[in-house]
């Protein structure tokens, strides 16, 4: 089985079944989520998905961890403050997109009510916040999302190593995590798919992926945080 072969049998099994079935369901969906649901998905898919991932890069891609994931120099620490930095970054964006993108392209879909529904649950039960802010957040939602990006990204880039190509690969996956967003709206689609170029192009660089994770979750995290705060009040 060619290199390349196995890498793109790898993303058809783990990345693209996952994000399509997002887009199907989210597309067709007539029902919202419960708060069990917006808990216990994440961790049932996103933490099996990851397992998935990891076990296709190591026995079918044939890749060490690290030569995937974590092949740019570095230490924890500087993962951190970057992580920290990626997150300033998304908030600065987050401020101006609000006052461009989304006064452009306003979204004509109903609240988000399951997501609301979630956050008064939360408000009210501490251990649901506890469950929701490490083990979902952390692996169903940043750990998942990252893992998934950095393997599509890897998987592509193995097919060729043209570095017009692997720009080119960055832009398509940015745009398939933007579509799997697309019941937030066009603009929280375009917004997600612009964050995604950041940082594709951030790891296509230095190759950590534990930056991502960080700014990922804190991103998320402050945004809830915010949210059930306000409920709570």
């Amino acid at each position: 089985m060619s290199k390349t072969f196995r890498n793109i049998l790898a993303v058809f099994i783990a990345i693209l079944p996952i994000n399509l079935i997002m887009i199907w369901y989210r597309l067709t969906q007539t029902e919202n989520f419960s708060t069990s649901d917006m808990i216990v998905y994440p961790l049932v898919f996103g933490g099996g998905s990851c397992i998935l991932i990891l076990l296709l890069n190591k026995y079918l891609v044939r890749n060490s961890f690290k030569e995937t994931f974590n092949s740019g120099k570095g230490t924890w620490y500087q993962d951190v403050l970057i992580g920290l930095g990626i997150t300033v970054i998304y908030f600065i964006l987050f401020f101006i997109e609000r006052a461009t993108l989304y006064q452009w392209i306003p979204n004509h879909n109903p609240p988000n009510t399951e997501l609301l529904d979630t956050i008064r649950d939360m408000a009210t039960n501490p251990l649901l916040l506890v469950i929701w802010f490490i083990p979902v957040l952390w692996i169903g939602v940043a750990l998942f999302e990252e893992l998934s990006r950095v393997f599509l990204l890897k998987c592509l880039w193995n097919i060729n190593e043209n570095s017009y190509w692997h720009i080119t690969v960055i832009f398509l996956t940015s745009i398939l995590i933007g579509a799997t967003h697309i019941y937030q709206g066009t603009a929280g689609a375009l917004s997600i798919g612009l964050k995604s170029v950041i940082v594709c192009f951030y790891f296509y660089k230095y190759r950590r992926l534990l930056p991502l994770v960080i700014s990922h979750a804190l991103y998320d995290g402050i945004q809830f945080a915010f949210l059930i705060l306000h409920f709570q009040n």
